[in-house]
């Protein structure tokens, strides 16, 4: 079966707290998934990347299908989304507790799965010794082949399982496209549209949208492809101030966002054009701009803007107030969008590309010259031995220096300001890295 991803898709589904996040982060070799005893954690489907062997494969950790629950909001949308990455998948993983007896949800599941016409792999977790290994008629009365008895904490079983799941798939081989791929991690509060702004992209319902806040509380990503430039797009959990991180979860989706920012190139932040901007918003700024991120700013709900005559008034009044909150950032792009009706987000799409490719410019060592030359015209700038860039992609600079202590941050700031006059470096922070000469 084909995919967009040109690799299997298998997903794990069950109800919740038979350990899918756990079973998931021991395939893919990394605490990718959310792991709590709190049921219902995982909401979103996540993605990893896992080897077998050779043989790589696309894993989804899906959300529990847990018990119905009329004051539970998220039973429906989440079950969508889980039939959606059903529907995705290859193989299928119906993941049951070997602590547990079967239940009737488990037999709901079952249903459901016979009718996916997939190949089915019925996975019993928890089996850390061979006592636990009982095939029991509650499991064969499921219907499907022999389960698989493993333990996704120890790993035991795990092996002959990963055999037999990947026993059809083909060896990567060295063929394998290098096309590249631009990383964007859209970052925010919650509720400010995120997941809406990545279903807009993809033309999808990829992540869960809900009016609750807090809903996508792992990563969401996909694919999009803008004039043969491929974008992968990662939604992740919204980060709340810190005051209003209560639970155990909240902090680890913190985490998950942050990690987001490291993994990525290109960095959306993006702001809700009501409520403006918090200095929960400015700390998140600061740190991709600390990891070398390429950022946007994105305004989002401009469709709920309801006075024509005062969409350019109230715009000048939001840029003039991200002046201040964003002093740090007066290199990014400011753009206006709405994510539910998708209005400039093929500006946006093209924004991305203009500042990713910002990421690669190498200036040659007799233009810096030439731009030592103006500043030190124009201010007065402690002694300097030699300036050259180092690298790009981030874009970072060497100033060799009799004393590097006589430099104060005003100085650096002047100075890469000159760059830009010349080397916009737009939406791309650049480094400037001191270094005493070792002739001093």
């Amino acid at each position: 079966m084909a995919n967009k991803f040109q690799q299997p898709i298998v997903a794990i589904v069950g109800r919740q707290n038979v350990g899918k996040s756990t079973f998931f982060n021991r395939i893919c070799g990394s605490r990718i998934a959310i792991e709590s005893d709190i049921p219902k954690t995982t909401r979103d489907r996540i993605y990893g990347n896992a080897d077998w062997c050779g043989k790589s494969f696309i894993l989804v950790d899906t959300a529990g299908l847990f018990e119905k629950d009329r004051n539970d909001n998220l039973q429906e949308i989440t079950k969508s989304a889980v039939e959606t990455a059903i529907k995705e998948a290859d193989k299928i993983i119906f993941l049951l507790d070997a602590t547990d007896s079967v239940t009737s949800y488990d037999r709901e599941i079952a249903k459901a799965l016979h009718k996916s016409s997939k190949d089915i792999f019925l996975v019993v977790n928890k089996a850390d010794n061979a006592k636990r290994e009982m095939v029991t008629h509650e499991l064969l009365s499921l219907g499907f082949k022999n389960p698989n008895f493993v333990s996704a904490i120890s790993g035991r079983g795990l092996a002959d399982f990963l055999d037999l799941l990947t026993a059809d798939f083909s060896a990567a081989t060295a063929s394998k496209s290098s096309e590249e791929i631009i990383d964007v991690a859209i970052v925010g509060r919650p509720n400010v549209g995120k997941s809406t702004l990545l279903n807009t992209l993809v033309g999808e319902e990829k992540a869960i949208v809900s009016k609750i806040p807090g809903t996508t509380r792992d990563t969401t990503d996909a694919i999009i492809n803008f004039k043969n430039q491929k974008i992968r797009v990662v939604d992740t959990a919204g980060i709340r101030r810190p005051g209003k991180i209560g639970r155990q979860i909240e902090k680890f989706s913190v985490i998950r966002a942050l990690r987001a920012i490291k993994e990525s190139t290109v960095v959306i932040i993006l702001f809700d054009g009501i409520e403006g901007v918090t200095n929960q918003d400015a700390h998140l700024a600061g740190f991709a701009k600390d990891q070398g991120k390429s950022i946007i700013v994105a305004i989002n709900k401009l469709d709920l803007w309801n006075n024509p005559k005062k969409i350019e008034e109230r715009k000048a009044f939001i840029l003039n107030k991200l002046r201040l909150d964003l002093a740090f950032l007066p290199f990014v792009p400011v753009i206006f969008i709405s994510a539910k009706i998708g209005s400039n987000l093929k500006i946006m799409l093209k924004k991305i590309v203009e500042i990713y490719n910002q990421r690669f410019i190498k200036i040659e060592d007799n233009q810096l010259k030439e731009i030592m030359s103006i500043a030190d015209r124009n201010k007065q700038l402690p002694q300097i031995i030699d300036f050259y860039q180092e690298k790009t992609n981030p874009v970072v600079f060497k100033l060799v220096c009799k004393n590097k202590n006589s430099f104060h941050f005003s100085h650096l700031r002047y100075l890469e300001n000159v760059i830009r006059d010349e080397y916009p470096f737009f939406g791309t922070p650049i480094f400037i890295d001191l270094i005493n000469s070792k002739k001093s």
